[in-house]
């Protein structure tokens, strides 16, 4: 990947060929062109790359809302990123929420959709998280839960009956958002690595269980998925960058044991 870092400025690291560095490129011809005492004159001249970047700073609009229509949004680039290190979790039955977004992908046999909207053509079982009879025990080797914790009303019994569906051995992976726009009046939550490791112990309860809980992200990323740019506007580099006290995703992991 080709990078362009200007650390003398604002250490800020771009993926060459995204869109905003296309942008850069193309302001700093358009300024070239202007005398040195106009440029001069210009108000905040000198924020110029991190107004392209990530637009006015003085705006309150985000460029766009999750960062699609630029390429992949930054919170699931730290999703698939986690994912991918657990992929060999993904296997034999797998429970998604939703759609089939990474069960398949990811090395699952046979997969199960839940949702509570009935209307979802994808989903295999209509139910809500929170109701214990929604989901069969012992059922999962695998549940794969990402950025749907937000819209439940009731976390601690989604969590019970989550982990009460899986095999002996089985995984879940979940991931829920530590910082994020809203998503519609449903949107409920937001996490902490330590507040999500608290929830998922006591939906463990007295069985055995390794729970491992990270937050992933940093201040760029946080930044960039607020002003609506995608992942490919930064460079990997900067995106594996993690900052305990700026995560913008807390991902975790619970094994039950066989």
């Amino acid at each position: 990947m080709n990078l362009q870092l200007d650390s003398r400025r604002q250490g800020i690291l771009l993926n060459r060929d995204g869109p905003a560095s296309r942008a850069l490129r193309r302001s700093r011809h358009q300024a070239s062109n202007l005398p040195r005492h106009v440029l001069r004159r210009l108000p905040g001249a000198k924020r110029a790359r991190l107004t392209l970047l990530f637009g006015d700073l003085a705006r309150t609009e985000s460029l766009t809302d999750w960062g699609f229509e630029r390429g992949l949004p930054v919170d699931r680039w730290y999703i698939e990123h986690f994912l991918h290190e657990r992929a060999d979790l993904v296997r034999g039955r797998v429970l998604e929420v939703k759609e089939d977004a990474y069960a398949t992908r990811f090395g699952a046999s046979s997969v199960d959709v839940v949702d509570i909207d009935a209307a979802n053509e994808m989903a295999t079982i209509v139910g809500d998280l929170c109701v214990p009879t929604t989901l069969r025990p012992a059922r999962y080797d695998a549940a794969i839960i990402t950025q749907t914790l937000q819209f439940v009303s009731d976390v601690d019994a989604a969590l019970r009956n989550v982990l009460s569906s899986l095999r002996a051995g089985g995984s879940l992976l979940i991931t829920v958002p530590a910082l994020s726009r809203l998503c519609g009046p449903e949107d409920h939550w937001r996490w902490t690595p330590i507040g999500l490791e608290q929830q998922l112990w006591a939906a463990v309860g007295a069985q055995r269980a390794e729970v491992q809980v990270a937050g992933l992200g940093n201040s760029l990323s946080a930044r960039a998925f607020l002003f609506g740019l995608a992942a490919d506007d930064l460079a990997e580099e900067a995106l594996a960058v993690r900052d305990p006290d700026l995560p913008l995703v807390v991902a975790a992991c619970v094994r039950l044991p066989c």
